[in-house]
């Protein structure tokens, strides 16, 4: 158990029903413009092309392997969803003795990639975009928690909302910031 497929598809499911919502109403600085919508992509839904969270451009690793591979999207801007670093269990997933531990940390990286050729634009669409992904994960924190899928449970974690200002080359776009947010989870059905 690894509570990493779950996480990811929770979280790029919910995105894609409801960051849009928040991008169109994020604060932006007199002059900016709102930064854009993430498109519509339809999949074809054979073979490696798997169907995105509410037909928009967001993927994650457990579902794209354009996301596990870097590789670029078939449509900008789009939302790359996957887990960070190791998953650490220690004892039983579940608190039933005086060793356990009740739950695990894990990270998820939300990277923002965008074709936008202007460096400074890219960047400053990113911010705003993050906001608005942040936003909406705090959102569902509110209504939906404990999430529970497949048997593991995810609740937001305590730890801060970590913004990157990543600029890197991906394809004929670039990733253009990231946000890392924590969730604990543990497994409800340990024993399926």
């Amino acid at each position: 158990m690894s509570g990493r497929l779950e996480i990811e598809r929770q979280v790029a499911d919910w995105l894609g029903s409801d960051v849009n919502t928040r991008i169109t109403t994020v604060p932006v600085d007199a002059g900016d413009p709102l930064p854009p919508v993430i498109p519509t992509f339809m999949a074809s839904g054979e073979g490696v092309d798997v169907a995105t969270p509410n037909n928009l451009a967001i993927f994650d690793s457990t579902r794209h392997a354009i996301v596990a591979s870097r590789q670029a999207p078939p449509a900008y801007p789009a939302l790359y969803v996957m887990s960070q670093g190791p998953i650490l269990f220690k004892g039983e997933p579940v608190p039933a003795g005086q060793i356990r531990y009740a739950a695990a940390p894990v990270k998820i990286a939300i990277r923002y990639l965008t074709a936008n050729t202007d460096v400074a634009a890219a960047r400053r669409d990113g911010c705003y975009t993050l906001r608005a992904v942040a936003r909406s994960l705090r959102q569902m924190s509110k209504t939906q928690m404990p999430l529970v899928r497949n048997g593991i449970e995810m609740i937001l974690g305590m730890d801060p909302l970590e913004f990157y200002p990543v600029v890197e080359s991906v394809g004929n776009g670039r990733v253009a910031g990231a946000v890392v947010v924590a969730y604990d989870v543990r497994d409800v059905n340990p024993e399926y």
